[in-house]
């Protein structure tokens, strides 16, 4: 019996070892397995993040591409066919993929058809233009759709007039299929790619103050700056007197101090501005103006004499080099170009765009001459002591270009586009010339532009619909002691009642205001002036603050954006409208900051919310470019 129970015992001790063994065994197995699954999805992990990463490399060639074209053309509504030849990605860009099929474009205009093809390593390579709902055009050659901002219902058409002057946003959507080896039954991994380009266009005279320089504001007295402020450079701020009531950004850096090399304010104390709690200055990216990036086009050192800086807006091309502003300068979009001579004598034409833009004169039976030959008056002089000079002057005659009895007169002629180029061709360092305009305190509700290449001097009421105290921001009975508002909370109308302020600009070296009291006979001696209204946006140039080691001068500030040479003690400057630098002055480079130039008046200053929707005639444009939503299919 024991020998029996023995051998039951051994029997049943070989059927659980080959149990136990059978259980390691599919253990065994199933660890393998999820081993395994584990690999491969680790593999197909990592080789879908490569494909996206891979795809994000196509994107931004792409994106580099496409704003390169669109730079080369920037007002220009641009389809899906101008992309149609975007450059693809070297072989070099990924080294560890097969050169082999390694890039294939897509062909359709629509966003939505899949044009993946496993055969390639990178497929459905395309940007294709959309709608403002990012929807399919009807073909490639179809104009893109804007999305508009701030827009009036005049604005209903895609016409060149139209767009110029508004707000927009373009969509584009860039597509980029990549498909990379995997392990297991499903094959290659693929991962679809796709992002949204816009071209953003918006005119910078939604700014209050604008500047593609370092921009600094060192007011002094209290000051509030309504509207938005931006800088493509540094912000230097430094005084507690200063308020920003809206957005405000810069493109580099905020320094709440005064600029190195400025040494005109030793003895002040760095304070903080005053501004919105939930709306600190910030960091933005770079505007450009026209889309024209600066570091890109201008050219000092090529020979073209069209191709130095953003003064070029203002200047008269040179036909003899090719021109990169060519249809953009404003002397290219003026409808009458009036040029005084050295001897003062009186030229009267336009651009001829069949001669690259070249000055083309008009005889005396041309509504050119007509309409502007009895406005123009010559060889008056002025003492600027910002500039130690002499300045000789030609004067327009605002008042004799319009005609009509209403509260906004009409123009002359209805040829007239609103765009005046006039400037004196004589100037040079020892003959020093100016424009000047004066009786333009009434303006057709159609609006006005002037640009020169020289300073320009604007004396008295502008665009307001009267002149001294008829205008209630003028009006002693409005104003404090010190030239101050006696409700700064709820200022008086900056023009008579009736009158329509109408969307004006000037563009010019640099801007000086003379007041309602300015005579020529007093110039030089630090005259008194008047209170003054101005309602008009400006471009003009700054004289910079100088280099650490240099004189220590100081720009002056945007709070001396525009000139003065009177003394404007507690006597008010009211100002509506829209501040732009974009370039340093080439003629007006006296320093500020000299003796016996001036004294400031009281700023009462406004941002003319007007130029949301209604911008002055003619094309000066800021262009972003931006890559938006991002997604993967």
């Amino acid at each position: 019996m024991k020998t029996k129970s023995s051998q039951n015992q051994n029997g049943s001790t070989l059927v659980a070892v080959i149990t136990t063994l059978a259980t390691l065994m599919v253990i065994v197995g199933v660890a393998i397995g999820y081993t395994t699954t584990i690999n491969r999805g680790v593999q197909r992990t990592n080789a879908y993040e490569s494909a996206v990463a891979v795809a994000d490399g196509c994107i931004e060639v792409m994106f580099a591409n496409w704003r390169t074209t669109y730079r080369a053309t920037p007002t220009q509504l641009l389809n899906t066919s101008a992309f149609s030849a975007i450059p693809t990605p070297a072989p070099s860009f990924f080294p560890n993929l097969p050169s082999a099929n390694l890039i294939k474009r897509g062909t359709s205009f629509d966003p939505q058809n899949d044009e993946y093809d496993s055969t390639y390593t990178i497929s459905n390579y395309k940007v294709v233009a959309v709608t403002a709902e990012y929807g399919t055009l009807a073909s490639a050659t179809t104009t893109p759709v804007p999305m508009f901002g701030q827009i009036t219902s005049a604005v209903n058409s895609l016409s060149a007039n139209s767009i110029k002057t508004t707000p927009l946003v373009l969509n584009y959507i860039a597509s980029a299929d990549v498909s990379l080896p995997g392990l297991g039954p499903n094959g290659n991994v693929v991962a679809k790619v796709r992002r949204v380009f816009s071209k953003q266009q918006l005119s910078p005279w939604n700014w209050a103050i604008f500047y593609v320089d370092p921009l600094e504001i060192h007011p002094g007295p209290l000051f509030t700056v309504t509207g938005w402020v931006h800088t493509n450079s540094d912000l230097y701020t430094a005084h507690s007197s200063l308020t920003f009531a809206d957005k405000v950004t810069f493109g580099s850096d905020w320094f709440v101090a005064f600029k190195p090399g400025d040494a005109q304010h030793p003895s002040d104390v760095p304070a903080q501005p005053n501004y919105p709690s939930n709306l600190p200055p910030a960091r933005d990216q770079a505007q450009q103006p026209f889309g024209l990036d600066s570091t890109l086009i201008f050219n000092t050192t090529n020979g073209n004499p069209n191709d130095d800086s953003y003064h070029e807006l203002i200047d008269p091309p040179n036909i003899s080099y090719s021109d990169p502003l060519a249809g953009q300068r404003y002397w290219d979009q003026a409808s009458v170009i009036i040029r005084i001579n050295a001897d003062n004598s009186v030229s009267i034409g336009y651009p001829d765009s069949s001669n690259s833009y070249a000055f083309k004169s008009v005889n005396s039976s041309d509504w050119r001459y007509t309409m502007f030959n009895s406005a123009i008056s010559t060889n008056q002089t002025i003492q600027d002591n910002r500039e130690t000079a002499n300045i000789r002057l030609a004067t327009l005659d605002i008042s004799k270009i319009e005609t009509g009895a209403g509260a906004n007169p009409s123009y002359k002629s209805a040829n007239f586009n609103g765009i005046v180029y006039i400037y004196d061709a004589s100037n040079s360092s020892s003959t020093r010339r100016g424009i000047r305009i004066k009786n333009g305190s009434k303006i057709p509700t159609s609006g006005l532009t002037l640009a020169s290449q020289n300073p320009v001097y604007i004396q008295g009421d502008f665009n307001t619909g009267g002149t001294g105290s008829t205008v209630p921001s003028n009006n002693p009975s409005n104003l404090n002691a010190d030239g101050t508002y006696i409700n700064p909370t709820t200022p008086p109308s900056s023009q008579v009642s009736g009158y329509t302020r109408a969307p004006c600009s000037i563009l010019a070296d640099a801007v000086n205001i003379l007041s309602n009291s300015w005579n020529d006979a007093n110039a030089g001696t630090v005259p008194a002036a008047s209170p003054t209204t101005v309602n008009v946006a400006v471009v003009a140039g700054i004289v910079p603050t100088s280099a650490v080691g240099g004189d220590g001068a100081y720009s002056g500030g945007a709070e001396n954006f525009p000139r003065f040479l009177e003394d404007w003690t507690n006597q008010t400057l009211t100002y509506y409208g829209s501040m732009i630098e974009l370039y340093k002055s080439a003629q007006s480079i006296g320093e500020w900051g000299k003796a016996n130039v001036y004294a400031p008046p009281a700023r009462e200053w406004f941002f003319d919310t007007n130029f949301k929707t209604t911008a002055p005639p003619g094309t000066l444009m800021v262009h972003s470019y931006v890559k938006g939503r991002w997604t993967v299919l």
